[in-house]
């Protein structure tokens, strides 16, 4: 196994080559997962968006390598595996049978937990291996791969590009759900998005302080607002799943969460698939 260093990976002429070819020279963001790199414009477009998935060895996209994630926001994505990174060559190491896609055939799974991360356990659970210069389809339109995620089954640092093509997305309205809350409402209620946008799923480790207040405060009042940013962009950091956490956590010790989750799907006022999930839940 090679032990090169994140820091040696991301200064590879390789990764230097790809991001300039992708991003030009626009401001860039790297996001880091449990193990996983993802390189992603600041600010990304609305409909089309391209980034650079780098795996360490043995790495995976989901949180934990039995998970799979799903992927509401993309109405189709294309994966591009370029091969292994090595930071002392000009060129890819092409590499056999490195990637194992798992997915599901459907989106109509059972999610267990916490989170809408399904564990591999339903009959539509499949799996492919792929190999480098692959391209192939991640998330379809029929649904296929809607749950997914990706698991780097070499000794190498490997990369690839993803290509998604996204649903258009109502953009959380914040204001309106806190401007007629008192003042310590707003400000705990606005410190939780601008920690969720920073941090995403992290905010449990990082903020647990500001997670326990969120909790603590009054259900009818909180929900409002984090119904609304269920409508948060997902940039790799799992911002819109750390909400539905959230809403599951306040819901389970309230039962009026369930009315006001009612009326949003009825109202669409967030992504039907989080919606739904909570709904199974806490119903």
């Amino acid at each position: 196994m090679n032990n090169y260093s994140i820091e040696e990976i991301l200064g590879s002429v390789l990764v230097k080559n790809i991001k300039n070819k992708l991003f030009d020279s626009k401001e860039i963001e790297i996001i880091q997962r449990p193990a996983s790199l993802i390189i992603r414009l600041k600010n990304e477009p609305e409909d089309r968006i391209f980034r650079i998935i780098i795996l360490p060895p043995n790495g995976f996209t989901g949180n934990i390598a039995g998970e799979t994630n799903p992927h509401p926001e993309a109405r189709k994505a294309k994966i591009e595996i370029k091969g292994g990174i090595r930071p002392n060559k000009s060129g890819f190491n092409l590499l056999k049978n490195c990637i194992k896609y798992q997915y599901y055939q459907n989106r109509d799974i059972k999610v267990i937990g916490e989170e809408p991360y399904p564990n591999l356990n339903e009959e539509s659970y499949k799996e492919e291996i792929k190999s480098s210069r692959q391209k192939f389809f991640v998330v379809k339109e029929n649904g296929i791969g809607f749950y997914h995620s990706l698991v780097n089954l070499s000794d190498e640092w490997v990369l690839l590009i993803l290509d998604k093509e996204l649903r258009l997305q109502k953009l959380p309205d914040l204001q309106s759900k806190i401007k007629d809350l008192n003042e310590k409402y707003q400000k705990i209620i606005s410190s939780l998005h601008d920690k969720i946008v920073l941090y995403g799923d992290a905010i449990f480790d990082k903020e647990p302080e500001l997670v326990k207040k969120i909790c603590n405060l009054d259900a009818d009042r909180v929900i409002p607002s984090l119904v609304e940013m269920l409508n948060l962009l997902e940039t790799g950091k799992h911002e819109p799943c750390t909400v539905y956490a959230l809403i599951l956590k306040i819901g389970k010790d309230d039962t009026k969460v369930v009315n006001s989750l009612r009326e949003a799907l009825k109202n669409k006022t967030a992504p039907k698939y989080y919606l739904e999930e909570l709904l199974k839940k806490l119903s």
